[in-house]
C-alpha cells in the first residue's frame, strides 16, 4: 500500500506554470524593449531605463542599430557577442 510520489501529484503542474513562466518572462521582456524603441523614437536621443541585454535577448531581438549624432553613421551590433554580463543596460 504506497502512497503516490510527489512527482506524480504535482509534476504536471509544476511544469505547467514553470512553462507559464517562462512565456510571461518572454512577454514581459517583449514589451519592455518595445517601449524602449519608442521612447527612443518620441523623444530622438537616449531614453532611460533601457532594457538589459540578456532581456533584449530573450525577446527575440539580435542586433542593435547605432547611430552616431556627430557624424551621422550607422552601426549594427550583434548582441549575442557583445562581452558584458546579460543584465548589462544596452544605453
Amino acid at each position: 500500500m504506497g502512497s503516490k510520489s510527489r512527482e506524480y501529484m504535482f509534476g504536471a503542474t509544476v511544469r505547467h506554470l514553470a512553462e507559464r513562466a517562462k512565456e510571461a518572462r518572454l512577454e514581459a521582456d517583449a514589451v519592455a524593449c518595445q517601449a524602449w524603441n519608442a521612447r527612443m523614437l518620441a523623444f530622438q536621443g537616449p531614453a532611460q531605463p533601457s532594457p538589459a541585454l540578456g532581456d533584449a535577448l530573450n525577446a527575440g531581438y539580435r542586433y542593435l542599430e547605432v547611430k552616431c549624432l556627430g557624424c551621422e553613421t550607422h552601426q549594427t551590433v550583434a548582441l549575442d557577442i557583445v562581452r558584458r554580463p546579460k543584465w548589462t543596460p544596452i544605453q
